[in-house]
């Protein structure tokens, strides 16, 4: 399996991922094609492919469910890295898309940073003749 230590995968509002295609009963009149979690439970089935629907789009289909987490991973990381490396802002539909489908809320916030108070300077010569005064 791929993709058990990214960290973009880890939080997901999803089913843990990396996800797997599992063939159960291969060969035999009741085959069935599913995908498991990373636990193994089974979180899709698919039906075969008859009538418009082709074995070719069946399989790109079963790929394309397979590796969801690990496009989600990857676009959330591209996010980042426009943000921070290209200082770019992504589109809207990009957070919502990002969102939707279970992953973090990328969406700017204004957040004002309070100032730092700055450190107060120290006199030796005049404070400690004060502090000997009092």
């Amino acid at each position: 399996m791929q993709g058990e230590t990214n960290i973009f995968l880890r939080g997901l509002k999803s089913t843990p991922a990396p996800w797997q295609h599992k063939i159960v009963n291969a060969g035999t009149a009741l085959r069935r094609d599913e995908i498991v979690n990373y636990e193994g439970t089974n979180i899709i089935d698919f039906h075969l492919p008859g009538g418009d629907y082709t074995t070719t789009e069946y399989k790109n289909t079963i790929a394309l469910v397979t590796n969801a987490p690990n496009l989600l991973a990857a676009l959330i990381e591209l996010v980042y890295n426009q943000k921070e490396l290209l200082g770019a802002a992504p589109e809207p539909a990009l957070y919502k898309l990002i969102q939707d489908c279970g992953g973090p809320d990328l969406t700017p916030t204004d957040v004002e940073l309070t100032p730092q108070p700055k450190p107060q300077t120290w006199n030796n010569a005049q404070q400690s003749s004060e502090r000997l005064l009092k």
